[in-house]
Order: structure tokens, then sequence, then C-alpha cells
């Protein structure tokens, strides 16, 4: 990324009022967190980087027109996301992490994604910038009837990439209540699809709402 991002960066944390609590300026992608082991980070982390990451994705954050994806290759961003998504979580330091240790291990060594995960895809007009949002919510909608969920939406560039995992009991299915046209791609992408999507985030203001969808939820029983 550092690559197809040259010069210098501006990194700033907020918080859930979207506050700036943090800002520093980088001469590149530098921000190290402490969540991550060095042997796996070196390790199968760098082969999703290397192997997925970077050929699946390297054209779509370019803002190259007219790529094809087809399933093997959303396979390979949806790697990326996970990864991602579980490593943010980790930095709710006093929090227990969303996803139990039993699926981080499993996915660590079969790579492979668990069942209640959903991604999608959509594109980014803004230039010049990377953004990451996360947002927790539970709920109890009826009797014996729970929902828990985690979404992380990750922007670099071109590229827009929301994971939203989901804990179920006695619940169908729950979908957001706000209409974006993100195309879904795991655990399935539709045959045929050429990149870009036809309407995309022109702006911060559309990441943030992006980004924002699953705050009001449609849960069917």
């Amino acid at each position: 990324m550092n690559k197809l991002t040259p010069g210098k960066k501006r990194f700033v944390i907020l918080n859930e009022n979207r506050e700036i609590v943090r800002n520093w300026d980088s001469s590149g992608l530098n921000w190290k967190v402490n969540v991550v082991c060095e042997k796996c980070n070196n390790g199968w982390m760098s082969d999703i980087e290397n192997d997925h990451a970077q050929p699946a994705m390297t054209e779509l954050i370019a803002g190259k027109l007219d790529i094809p994806i087809d399933q093997k290759r959303a396979d390979s961003i949806a790697l990326f996301g996970f990864k991602t998504a579980v490593v943010l979580d980790h930095l709710r330091r006093d929090n227990e992490p969303f996803f139990e240790r039993s699926v981080r291990h499993e996915f660590r060594k079969s790579l492979t994604i668990p069942t209640n995960i959903r991604m999608w895809l959509t594109g980014f007009l803004t230039p010049g910038r990377g953004e990451i949002n996360t947002l927790y919510g539970k709920g109890s909608p009826g009797p014996e009837k729970h929902l828990e969920l985690y979404v992380c939406t990750y922007a670099v560039e071109r590229l827009v990439i929301q994971i939203a995992a989901f804990k179920e009991n006695g619940i169908l299915r729950a979908t957001s209540k706000n209409n974006f046209s993100a195309v879904p791609f795991c655990p399935k992408i539709d045959p045929g699809f050429v990149w870009p999507p036809v309407d995309i985030l022109r702006n911060v203001d559309d990441f943030n709402s992006f980004s924002d969808r699953w705050g009001n939820v449609i849960a069917t029983f």
C-alpha cells in the first residue's frame, strides 16, 4: 500500500463520537499495534498479504476499471478482510474479543472464514485516503431472541470492504435498514461481476453513513 500511495501520511484516531483523540504524521503506513505475535505476523498472515491481498486488491486500490472479480479473487479479498477485522477487534483492550479463540485458531490453521460472516465491496471516489470504522451492537428483539454484531468497514484509496459478523439466537436473518449499492462477495459473489460498481461512495460522509448502516437492523424471526 505504501507503493500505491507514496508520500507523507497523516494518521487520525477518533473515538465513538468521531472526536479526535490522537493524530500524528509519518513518512509511510507504519502504524503498529501489538496484538499479533511476530511468528504469525511474519508467517501465515504475511502469506495472506503476499499470496492473496496484493494480487487480488492492487488493481482495485489503484482505481483500475473493468476488472472482473470471480469467486477465486473474491475469496482472496475475503481472507484479507476477515484477518483485518479480527486484528482491529483486538484493539478494544478492555473487552472480550468478538471472535472466540477456537474460531481464530481454525482460521490460522485452515484459513476457514466462519459461516456467520458476510462481506461487501464498493468503491470510493475520494483519493488519497484510508478509513477504518468499527461498530458493535447487541439487542434482544423478542423473548429468547438475541442478536450481537460487529461490523468493520475498511477503505484504502478506491476500494472499500465491509465485514459484518453476527451472533444470532432465535433469529433467522438480520439485514440493514439502510440501502447502499454495495456488492456482496462473501460467502458468494454473483458471476460476471466487473469492477467498479455502478454506484460508489463519493466522500467521507458517504463512507461514514455506509459504516453506520448496521446501526438500524431488521431482524427476521
